[in-house]
């Protein structure tokens, strides 16, 4: 007998769009051709990254509303889309090398206590190295979200493999982290955008 089933989880919500690669590749293109010219951002973010770059400057009008349609539809899955309005604040790019990593962190705005962070797979390394054990269970350059729920029964990590052109929608508050790569020259490179969400008046 075959038994249908839906899944409704409490908690946050992680959102992962998938993106056209025409997309990521208009980015790429438009970060190696600007990069040298690009603002750093390293002392605004929690990152041990030596490459982390502000780069709303080089981002089409196009590819904003792209990202913000992405924001509006986060709202619109998870039901807040009368509470909240989107508005766009700072993307960067994150250029990533061997040995570099992202500590587990949240994201602040100055202006709002309520928003939406983001991170886009641009690019990847074909292999993130050696495990220095238990190779069935990969951790080296994987994005992780941690939750506050430690309760029997309930998830409160979560890991993923990000592959280029995915899109993970999360809120500020949700912690998040990058773990560290090794063995090759290849870099892991990935956009942020952040977004305040603006009280609607009824």
């Amino acid at each position: 007998t075959k038994i249908d089933y839906d899944i409704y989880t409490l908690g946050t919500s992680i959102v992962k769009f998938n993106l056209p690669m025409e997309f990521i590749d208009s980015i790429n293109k438009a970060y190696d051709e600007n990069s040298e010219n690009l603002k750093p951002y390293n002392d605004y973010l929690a990152g041990k990254i030596a490459d982390e770059k502000l780069v709303d400057e080089i981002l089409t009008d196009e590819m904003q509303e792209s990202f913000l349609w992405c924001f509006q539809e986060y709202l619109n899955i998870i039901d807040y889309q009368i509470r909240y309005q989107p508005v766009l604040t700072k993307p960067w790019i994150n250029e990533m090398k061997s040995g570099e990593y992202n500590p587990i962190h949240y994201h602040l705005s100055a202006d709002i206590d309520i928003g939406l962070s983001s991170v886009l797979m641009l690019k990847r390394p074909d292999w993130y190295g050696g495990e220095a054990s238990r190779e069935e269970a990969p951790t080296n350059g994987w994005l992780e979200f941690t939750g506050g729920d430690q309760a029997t029964l309930s998830k409160s990590q979560t890991r993923y493999d990000a592959q280029v052109g995915e899109f993970y929608v999360f809120p500020f508050t949700l912690l998040h982290a990058v773990y560290p790569f090794n063995s090759t020259a290849e870099v892991r490179r990935t956009l942020s955008y952040n977004c305040n969400l603006i009280r609607q008046e009824k």
